[in-house]
């Protein structure tokens, strides 16, 4: 792995002096206070004010034969303090052409990135990145420890198929220097939408598969799904439909080992103002969740959000979220928010769909 690296990089120097070359930066930065800081952990906490700001490079060069190589990296400058040594904390390699591409580096892999069924199923998901990145050793999240990903995709007559592998170019992994791949395969056959996703079996854990078609029947978008993990299979079945400015939605799930799960939603929008209602019934533990999202486009920038979420298993849990937004132009935004998740409070929870952080929010961010 560490040859196909080095023979990319040399092939793209090669080529530069020959093809159109260019160097694009970006970055961004956020400063914010929030008031339930002092619940971070003591080496965390900065009396309730946070701030990060990351440097973002793209390389690229046209090579012959219509390839294109590029180089993107990101570099980490300053998080809560006076700023951090220099060192890139994501890099991704790409050589690419018009119906190809093969890419290494901080990447996802590609059934757990790509694969979308219905709702509902208790199957064990695909491994994400945490579960490839994550050190072997790692209590909290163990994971394969592995460097980087390398994401092979093609499209070919409608269809883009893609497969990843786990790169261990340190040999510190239980099994090979390439492992735990994943294959993603989507197309279309007219109105008829298609995808498979597979992961193998990886560290004496089954492997996973899943086939879903998609089409439009009768002015609906309709969905079917099956998920095999091994040891647990779904089979769902999802729809939506609009209706005016309202699109009803619905999904309903039948598991193999665990309780039925289905759910239901409508969300509407017109103009300025948008709002989103879902319901949730989850079979195993007769567990019923509901949320409700609402957002208006007041003019000038500003938008202001409000929320409301919780179950039936105790009222006293219901959560909520009231928030604006407003574009100071040039790619800053400032954002207030109050956001409590029912709970008791605790630092740096992800309240609501927009994830707002629990407590009393001041924002400011910028983009570059």
């Amino acid at each position: 792995m560490l040859l196909t690296s080095t023979a990319l990089v040399a092939f793209a120097g090669a080529a530069a002096a020959e093809g159109h070359t260019s160097t694009t930066f970006s970055g961004s930065a956020t400063l914010g206070y929030n008031d339930i800081g002092d619940l971070a952990p003591v080496a965390d906490s900065d009396d309730g004010f946070y701030w990060d700001s990351e440097l973002g490079v793209l390389m690229s060069a046209e090579l012959n034969g219509g390839l294109t190589a590029s180089a993107e990296f990101a570099i980490e400058v300053a998080n809560g303090g006076t700023g951090v040594d220099l060192v890139s904390d994501s890099y991704v390699l790409t050589l690419s052409s018009d119906i190809a591409s093969l890419a290494i580096g901080d990447l996802d892999p590609v059934a757990e990135d790509r694969w979308s069924g219905v709702d509902g199923d208790t199957v064990r998901g695909f491994n994400d990145q945490d579960d490839h990145f994550n050190a072997i050793t790692d209590p909290e999240s163990p994971g394969a420890g592995f460097e980087a990903m390398l994401v092979g995709e093609a499209t070919i007559a409608g269809f883009t198929a893609a497969v990843s592998y786990g790169v261990d170019a340190n040999g510190d992994t239980v099994e090979d220097p390439l492992d735990a791949m994943q294959l993603h395969v989507a197309g279309a056959f007219g109105n008829f939408g298609l995808q498979v996703a597979y992961q193998e079996e990886f560290n004496s854990v089954d492997s996973i598969f899943g086939v879903s078609g998609s089409t439009t029947f009768v002015g609906a978008d309709v969905q079917v799904s099956y998920i095999d993990d091994g040891t647990e299979n779904s089979l769902g079945l999802g729809a939506s439909y609009p209706v005016g400015p309202v699109v009803l939605g619905g999904y309903y799930s039948i598991n193999d080992v665990e309780e039925d799960n289905y759910g239901v939603s409508a969300d509407y929008a017109s103009g300025a103002f948008a709002v989103a209602t879902a319901y949730d019934h989850t079979g195993s533990s007769d567990l019923n969740e509901y949320e409700i999202d609402v957002s208006y486009d007041v003019g000038n920038g500003l938008m202001v959000f409000g929320g409301l979420f919780g179950d039936d298993v105790d009222a006293n849990d219901m959560g909520f979220y009231a928030a604006a937004t407003y574009d100071l132009g040039g790619g800053a935004e400032l954002l207030a928010s109050y956001a409590d998740d029912g709970n008791d409070a605790e630092y740096n929870d992800e309240v609501g769909g927009p994830e707002y952080m629990e407590g009393t929010t001041i924002e400011v961010s910028f983009s570059f």
